[in-house]
């Protein structure tokens, strides 16, 4: 058996949850990280390689929505501090 570690912000936990759940990955929450993202561990056979693959791809895509989410709020701000 194979074994992958992500480390998933918490803001996203939810969504990467269910992702798991759907491909029926063998996971563990094995604690946190210096930037309080949660680490998983998933156990797979070889066989299930691609939908490791394919959950690494869905992380990756939901840290750029996690970022840019981020970014619009950060120019909000910075927008009402202007008008004030």
């Amino acid at each position: 058996m194979r074994k992958v570690e992500f480390a998933v912000p918490s803001e996203v936990m939810a969504e990467f949850a269910d992702e798991m759940a759907n491909m029926n990955l063998e996971n563990t929450v094995v604690g946190t990280n210096a930037e309080s993202e949660i680490l998983v561990e998933v156990m797979y056979e070889k066989e299930e390689n691609k939908e490791v693959d394919a959950l690494e791809e869905f992380l990756d895509d939901l840290r750029g929505q996690l970022e840019a989410q981020r970014e619009r709020e950060e120019r909000e701000e910075e927008e009402n501090e202007d008008e004030k």
